[in-house]
């Protein structure tokens, strides 16, 4: 679980190691932010060139990367490069924002930052009790503790963080690549056809096996059913199109695979604990990090 610890903020400008390989730690902080005044934008600041990490411990902000905005609820983070195409800011529909954050020098992290991006995407979710979570909290209390005395101190501290991250992010991708090829092509096809999949034979067809094999090898592999598996996509789907479009809820239904709107909310409601309506009028936020599919 997250560790509650007192809130600051805390700066680092140690001298070059020119000769050395040593990582260069900027700022960490772990804040709680309520104002809409939150607002960064990566392409007017004057600290960089920098890389952040920043990782979401309640409430929720919203992150843009070019033409696209997340959310990044509880158990989310985004990395970001300083400067950049993005901004991220504390929204009206969200109360408040709690979040521990670090910001690292690019210099001799950009191979690793690269293979980071390509493995765990923008924006990684990972557990509380994550390798991750831990090493972010123990850097955060080594800088709060007056801990970090010298530039090789605080070197290892963000080395530390980024093998975490990246062990991670690899052992999450290298789970689906290990997957049988049938399985593969399986949860290809239901991630493009999950909003017009009638039955599972067409997946079982795409998969070359019977619908019954094709069932009990998915579901072995995978740890959940191939129908739970397409819930999972048409959930996922319906609470972007909750979030950032105006379509009625019936629209919606139909736009991820639902025949009636009246069973779409029956399945949403069962699976997020609210309502769609609720849920797009900010109701369900407090929830957002149960929001979890396996």
């Amino acid at each position: 679980m997250v560790v509650q610890q007192p809130y600051g903020v805390y700066g680092y400008r140690f001298q070059d190691q020119p000769q050395l390989p040593v990582y260069q730690l900027f700022a960490t902080g772990y804040q709680e932010v309520t104002d809409t005044d939150y607002y960064w934008d990566g392409m007017k600041r004057i600290d960089g060139p920098l890389y952040l990490f920043q990782y979401t411990v309640s409430g929720f902000g919203h992150y843009r990367l070019g033409e696209q905005t997340y959310e990044i609820p509880p158990g989310t983070a985004f990395l970001a490069e300083i400067p950049g195409d993005h901004h991220y800011c504390l929204p009206r529909s969200s109360d408040h924002w709690t979040f521990y954050f670090v910001l690292f020098r690019q210099q001799h992290l950009q191979e690793l930052w690269t293979e980071l991006l390509q493995t765990a995407g923008v924006t990684p979710s990972f557990g509380q009790s994550s390798a991750v979570v831990r090493s972010l909290q123990g850097l955060y209390a080594e800088a709060h503790s007056n801990r970090i005395q010298n530039s090789f101190q605080a070197s290892s501290l963000i080395y530390r963080l980024m093998m975490d991250l990246l062990q991670s992010s690899t052992a999450q991708q290298q789970e689906k690549a290990n997957w049988p090829q049938q399985i593969k092509l399986a949860a290809a096809y239901m991630e493009a056809e999950f909003h017009r999949l009638q039955s599972l034979d067409d997946v079982a067809g795409a998969a070359g096996l019977s619908k019954y094999y094709f069932t009990r090898m998915f579901t072995q592999t995978t740890d959940i059913s191939p129908m739970d598996y397409v819930t999972k996509l048409r959930i996922e789907k319906a609470v972007q199109l909750l979030r950032y479009s105006s379509l009625p809820v019936e629209e919606i239904a139909y736009a991820v695979g639902y025949s009636s709107g009246s069973y779409f909310s029956k399945v949403f409601r069962s699976r997020v604990g609210f309502p769609p309506a609720d849920f797009r009028l900010a109701k369900a936020l407090p929830s957002i990090d149960r929001l979890q599919f396996d």
